[in-house]
């Protein structure tokens, strides 16, 4: 089943910078943040400042080296100056809201758009709760001989055929410079997510069908090919179970499509009565779920069930995000650009079945419902067939073999070596 080439993502890549008060460690002559003891203290006071712009600036300037069009947020420089740190670089003034970025390679992307965006850049910004998690965790370090800053790359919107039919040629060249000439981990807090929509917009009704499938692949094939960890990670929990939809009561009336989707489910579960798992609670979920009358609704509704207003991190994996996307953070975050390229393959193709005609899409779910509630746990392999997902399995089965071996734990991964080491 093809998927419609205006079907584009965004990624983010969550990992973490060294940070030392030893100027070379044996053994590793990569780069790594040079702070103060002091300055380090000062992170379990929530005081990021004296290591912020340093790590930033590092990320962009490796990503950069490369040729690639990379951004940040204009900081200030506390600490010690790294010589050149910001060399190459230049200061740009976004055209929606007149603030400066600084940029690297700006000429890359000076065709491309009229306007000036953080998304027209690879986008490197702070991830300050897994700096938090580090100074407050101990098991949470990848080696105790540094303190960690925690980071986050954002991808511009890829769109390009290349990107998708060569396994993200971009990001694979710049996790490999990153781990290669920098001191980088990975810990349990660190996701991947993965934003889709269609040539950056996304109607209710293709939002609505991409849920309705996710609900019933979550058990079956999302959490099955991603680390076991994730299933039970505060950031990433299920939004069949612990979403607004999944706990609240009521069953609110549907019409057009809401109600054919509830007819069908009606019959299907009349097909297949005897079986254990199927249970009519469905049905008010769905009924929930397709009276969402607009995107910020359905936002709303698949946040973990009485979350309050105030946001956190904790949230369910499939979200609304504000950049008019689907959110996908179910898979944990990695320098493994084919596990990358699977998922971006995966998210990619469930939201093209979504913009197929109501007939094709109603059929695709009866066969996911039918292998759902079997008996017999269905493999994550033949839900993929189910949904006509062609893929190279061994590349997946490959990373899943590490959960019972090196990837065991995600907290013990250590320092992330070399690449091809």
């Amino acid at each position: 089943m093809p998927v419609p080439p205006s079907v584009c993502v965004g990624l983010e890549v969550e990992f973490l910078v060294a940070i030392s008060t030893i100027e070379v460690p044996p053994g590793d002559d990569r780069w790594k943040c040079l702070a103060s003891k002091r300055d380090i203290d000062g992170l379990a006071i929530g005081d990021f400042r004296p290591m912020e712009a340093t790590c930033i600036h590092k990320v962009c300037q490796v990503m950069a080296s490369g040729g690639v069009p990379v951004g940040c947020k204009d900081m200030p420089l506390f600490g010690p100056i790294t010589p050149g740190q910001s060399f190459g670089s230049s200061l740009v003034q976004l055209t929606e809201t007149r603030e400066n970025i600084r940029v690297w390679n700006k000429e890359a992307v000076a065709s491309t758009s009229g306007t000036v965006a953080p998304s027209n850049y690879w986008f490197v910004v702070p991830e300050r709760h897994l700096t938090q998690d580090c100074v407050s965790k101990s098991s949470k370090t990848p080696s105790v001989k540094y303190a960690w800053f925690g980071t986050e790359i954002n991808s511009p919107i890829l769109k390009q055929p290349q990107e998708f039919n060569h396994g993200l040629p971009t990001l694979r060249t710049c996790l490999q410079d990153i781990q290669d000439k920098m001191v980088v981990g990975l810990n349990s807090g660190c996701g991947l997510h993965l934003h889709v929509n269609d040539a950056g917009d996304m109607k209710l009704q293709t939002a609505l069908r991409v849920v309705t499938l996710v609900w019933h692949l979550e058990d079956t094939l999302l959490y099955p090919v991603c680390h076991p960890h994730r299933s039970k990670s505060a950031f990433s929990m299920r939004v069949s179970v612990e979403s607004s939809i999944a706990m609240e009561k009521g069953e609110p009336a549907v019409s057009g499509e809401g109600a054919a989707l509830i007819a069908l489910l009606t019959e299907l579960m009349g097909k297949f009565k005897g079986r254990k798992k199927v249970d009519k609670r469905l049905l008010g979920a769905m009924k929930r779920l397709w009276s969402q009358p607009d995107l910020i609704s359905l936002g709303i509704a698949l946040r973990k069930f009485n979350e309050g207003p105030v946001h956190t991190t904790t949230r369910c994996a499939l979200v609304v995000s504000k950049y008019n996307t689907l959110e996908f953070r179910y898979p944990e975050s990695t320098f493994d650009a084919d596990f990358i390229s699977c998922w971006t393959d995966l998210v990619r193709h469930l939201y093209g079945i979504a913009m197929k005609s109501q007939v094709d899409f109603n059929r695709v779910l009866s066969r996911v419902y039918d292998l759902a509630t079997r008996d017999q746990v269905p493999r994550w392999d033949d839900m993929m067939a189910a949904i006509q997902f062609q893929t190279n399995i061994n590349r997946w089965q490959m990373r899943l073999n590490q959960y019972t071996s090196t990837l065991k734990d995600l907290d013990s991964q250590g320092i992330i070596p070399p690449f091809g080491r």
